[in-house]
């Protein structure tokens, strides 16, 4: 685990991204191919003996190390924000189970209809995440919760998954962007909406932040304080262009290099090997979504 201080109220704890050398993918999980391998960050604002967490990792254990080392900071009031439901975001949740947590009402109900297959570890296989603890509290429009002096707005966003949660801190023009942005690239885990989720990005780009923190990342790029609005634009052109080529009779063999070269030639991002494997499972949902449905519209490209 590595700790990285953004500012006096705001800090990263990254876990994960090894060597390919040095893993044994046979013995992968989910928690492996959707986290660890690609790198994993989850954030707190905190301020005196408060602090608002933004996600809490894959397990239990990553969860109650960063809540430890808070704890020796004097944070005695926690609360817990989930960016969505997907498992490597809430799988921590249980070490705050004494605690508010909030997330989008779409994930509350995506975590209840799905609460017996994640706890007997049959919905994306071992481990299991038991207990399962849901949040107590689903927004259904933005909100905005105090940390001492840190102003945190809370909004909902329909960017890779329709129950996704970002944080924005105005007095630091910052973005807290879970899974919406990534680097090397975004895990296509919704095709059907890939139209919505372009035009969503171009909004979230207008809000005025400055830098852009997501949970998976390059941790050199978090620890100087983020990325900057590029990664938006990036994100659109990768999703543009996956559905763009999702008919091409090679598509399944198509490289990350086909769809990112400026991208990688500029250092909005970089290369990294785990996102090859993410790559192709993108390749393989776009092309088995597409062949069946419309092609979504765009627009201009701009």
């Amino acid at each position: 685990m590595r700790v990285l201080p953004i500012n006096d109220h705001l800090v990263a704890f990254y876990d994960g991204r090894p060597a390919e050398a040095s893993v044994d993918q046979s013995k992968a999980t989910w928690a492996d191919h959707g986290a660890n391998y690609v790198g994993v960050a989850t954030y707190a604002v905190f301020s005196g003996d408060a602090a608002l967490v933004y996600d809490a990792f894959p397990s239990t254990a990553q969860a109650q190390w960063v809540r430890d080392w808070l704890t020796r900071k004097g944070v005695r009031h926690f609360v817990l924000a989930n960016s969505h439901w997907h498992l490597d975001h809430v799988g921590g949740n249980a070490v705050y189970a004494d605690s508010t947590i909030m997330a989008t009402e779409k994930t509350r109900q995506n975590l209840i209809a799905n609460r017996a297959a994640i706890e007997s570890g049959a919905y994306s296989g071992p481990p299991a995440v038991k207990p399962l603890v849901v949040p107590g509290v689903g927004l259904l429009a933005p909100a905005t919760v105090t940390i001492g002096k840190v102003t945190v707005e809370l909004r909902p966003v329909n960017i890779h998954s329709a129950d996704g949660l970002v944080l924005f801190l105005p007095g630091d023009r910052l973005l807290l962007a879970g899974d919406t942005l990534e680097d090397t690239l975004t895990f296509v885990a919704e095709p059907e909406s890939l139209g919505e989720q372009y035009r969503n990005l171009a909004a979230m780009k207008t809000w005025g932040f400055d830098h852009i923190l997501p949970n998976h990342g390059n941790p050199a790029v978090i620890a100087k304080g983020g990325y900057t609005p590029a990664l938006i634009d990036m994100t659109r052109t990768y999703i543009r262009r996956l559905a763009e080529h999702a008919r091409d009779a090679d598509i399944l063999a198509q490289p990350i290099e086909r769809f990112l070269p400026e991208a990688l030639a500029d250092g909005t991002v970089s290369l990294w090997w785990a996102y090859r494997e993410a790559h192709g499972e993108n390749l393989a949902k776009v092309s088995g979504y597409y062949k069946d449905h419309p092609l979504p519209d765009f627009g201009p490209e701009k």
